[in-house]
């Protein structure tokens, strides 16, 4: 009899090959069945090999690190960096998805005699860090807190108290920004009048600096849409300032858009050469104020616009542009080649619903740039193809609030459910995750002899809830519920959730 053929007796160079077409998870039992797969799957070009096919191919983020820094890295960090992401998206698209950690601690740091305050306003990541620093609002104090992976406790980093209550956070979405964060407050003195600072962050000293300071009447500063790099974008008509010298204020968008019943902006998103302005009733295509370094000229910002109205005014929205984290910031298009998404709330005759509209590259648009005076593209042709309509639409519950997304297309929004605890049915207030996922042509089937065209990308919502806490059916019936905040960091996989007591959670997801 001849023996039987194993494994163990084929050549390294064809066990790496098979190594290479198996999941993450198959890797780590692999290495638990001998010594030789023990060393063999603590190659580098192994988790070289995983990353480059189950992260980068599949528009995953690389957790505390690049594209570019892969060729520094050695195996231990590629290994962790790569098993941190897959447990992350299992656990976000499993059955039943768990926290594998929480770290929870009180954010009350600081009450005045008489005025003492513990609710939590606003929870939010500072973007770039990897999920590491939180920042918590309560009252007129804001904190930021460092609270490691893999740690059980949350350590204050710095604190900045404002004159009165600090009433609206925007967090900067460009992490290589010098400015952090920027915040609205009454003025202590005058009625009608509200500051806005803009302030930066040094960890190395934990203090946080002014960077800008703005007073102007409620009417005309409020609310605070977006903070991108060196200017923020607030007000309805809007307004740009920017932060960086010279600072300057100018006014941007079409000003008749403000004078429409019931169009109110929903959210600013800025999307590579261009802000995306989501109204009520109206989409709207701004050149951006400031593109690789460059100021757009006055006269863009005003007359250089393109809109799409729409019937019926949206409630809430959230705009959705996943980043390719294999593609370098330069070479960056004036507008994304994956569609970017708009899911937009609307409550019309007693029906609750979510639209999506995904706005695809115009490809017959031309960037008519001038170097020298950094002029921005005209509008003969938009940089974008607006829907004549919706691209799909799906039901939500009345108690629906609260959109979060993040930039690889994981998003949660906060809704009442009735959970089963230990065979009894209670109401909870229940974090819903989704994820807006790009079309996988593998997956659909094609026809002979015909190309297959641009897919639009689907929205799947999470089989079950992400995060559920009991709450009382006087929190239902005066719609002040217990949780009052929630943000989510989707490169590493955390969620936190503030509530009236001054309590915060921090979940982990991978």
């Amino acid at each position: 009899m001849r023996p039987r053929a194993h494994i163990s007796a084929l050549p390294d160079d064809v066990i790496l090959l098979i190594i290479s077409y198996v999941e993450v998870k198959d890797i780590i039992s692999l290495r638990k069945t001998s010594k030789r797969f023990f060393d063999m799957s603590k190659l580098r070009w192994v988790w070289y090999d995983a990353m480059k096919r189950h992260i980068i191919q599949k528009g995953l983020p690389i957790p505390a690190a690049t594209v570019a820094d892969l060729k520094a890295l050695d195996a231990e960090h590629l290994e962790a960096r790569t098993v941190h992401a897959t447990k992350f998206h299992n656990n976000w698209n499993s059955p039943r998805p768990v926290s594998k950690k929480a770290v929870e601690f009180s954010a009350v740091m600081y009450t005045e005699e008489g005025h003492g305050q513990s609710v939590v306003t606003h929870v939010s990541f500072l973007p770039g860090r990897n999920g590491k620093y939180l920042v918590t609002v309560i009252g007129r104090v804001l904190t930021c807190w460092e609270v490691p992976l893999g740690e059980s406790e949350a350590y204050p980093v710095a604190e900045w108290i404002a004159a009165t209550k600090i009433e609206q956070v925007v967090m900067n979405d460009d992490p290589h920004g010098d400015t952090v964060l920027a915040y609205v407050s009454a003025h202590p003195v005058t009625p009608g009048v509200v500051e806005c600072r803009a302030l930066s962050f040094d960890k190395f000293h934990g203090t946080f600096t002014c960077r800008m300071e703005l007073r102007a009447h409620r009417q005309v500063s409020t609310p605070l849409h977006v903070l991108h790099s060196d200017y923020l974008v607030f007000g309805d008509p809007m307004h740009v300032c920017y932060l960086s010298a010279p600072t300057m204020v100018k006014p941007m968008g079409r000003t008749s858009l403000a004078e429409i019943p019931e169009n109110a902006i929903l959210a600013v998103k800025p999307v590579n050469r261009y802000l995306l302005v989501v109204r009520q009733r109206t989409f709207e295509v701004i050149p951006a104020p400031v593109w690789k370094g460059v100021r757009a000229p006055y006269s863009t910002l005003i007359t250089g616009t393109g809109i799409m109205e729409m019937d019926i005014p949206a409630s809430s929205a959230v705009v959705v542009v996943r980043q390719v984290f294999d593609r370098l910031e330069d070479e960056l298009p004036d507008w994304p080649a994956e569609p970017v998404t708009v899911l937009s709330r609307y409550s019309d005759d007693g029906f609750e619903t979510m639209h999506q509209y995904d706005l695809y590259q115009n490809p017959k648009a031309k960037a008519q740039e001038d170097v020298k005076d950094g002029a921005h593209p005209g509008f003969d042709r938009l940089p974008c193809i607006f829907p004549s309509q919706y691209t799909r639409v799906m039901s939500v519950p009345p108690s629906c609030c609260d959109l979060r997304v993040g930039p690889t297309g994981k998003g949660l929004w906060t809704e009442t459910r009735n959970m089963v605890v230990r065979h009894a049915k209670n109401p909870a207030r229940c974090l819903v995750g989704f994820e807006v996922r790009s079309a996988d042509p593998e997956g659909m089937p094609k026809e002979k002899g015909k190309v297959a065209g641009p897919q639009a990308p689907y929205v799947q919502r999470c089989q079950d809830v992400l995060y559920a806490r009991r709450c009382n059916i006087h929190e239902i019936l005066w719609k002040k519920y217990i949780i009052t905040a929630t943000a989510l960091e989707d490169t590493v996989g955390r969620i936190a959730v503030g509530d009236v007591t001054g309590k915060v959670e921090v979940l982990d997801l991978a």
